[in-house]
């Protein structure tokens, strides 16, 4: 058995925030919209459906946990949650906050890029929040 790798393109614009019991969170550089990548630590996942109905649920319970987060700390007028994969194939879910006044807004955020991205500082900062609600 190989060690679990995230793809090194989901990293690229990212910060790792925490382990989840099923997967790794990062939160991407994009500080006009508050966006969140779930990553289930299971190699060679394509789709949703290739993993277990245990681990769907548990996929289901982290995105909830993730989403009244970001509820919580940024106030988002709606929360888009996606899983595309159309480039990078390794199964990873988007956890969006959106505002109706962002940079794309009522369109996707797919293939634009943020106006502002964080200090380093903001990003211990959400990890630390997000690790002090987590517990």
């Amino acid at each position: 058995m190989h060690p679990f790798k995230t793809d090194p393109r989901l990293e690229v614009d990212s910060y790792f925030i925490a382990e989840m019991e099923l997967s790794r969170l990062y939160v991407k550089n994009d500080k006009d919209n508050p966006w969140f990548v779930l990553v289930p630590r299971r190699n060679h996942l394509v789709e949703l459906v290739d993993l277990t109905h245990e681990e769907q649920t548990m996929l289901m319970e982290e995105l909830s946990i993730v989403s009244d987060f970001l509820k919580s700390y940024y106030q988002p007028y709606k929360i888009n949650i996606g899983s595309l994969g159309n480039i990078v194939r390794q199964l990873h879910i988007h956890v969006i906050g959106r505002y109706e006044n962002d940079r794309n807004w009522p369109h996707p955020l797919w293939g634009t890029n943020p106006n502002t991205i964080f200090e380093e500082v903001e990003l211990e900062n959400i990890k630390s929040n997000f690790l002090e609600f987590f517990e």
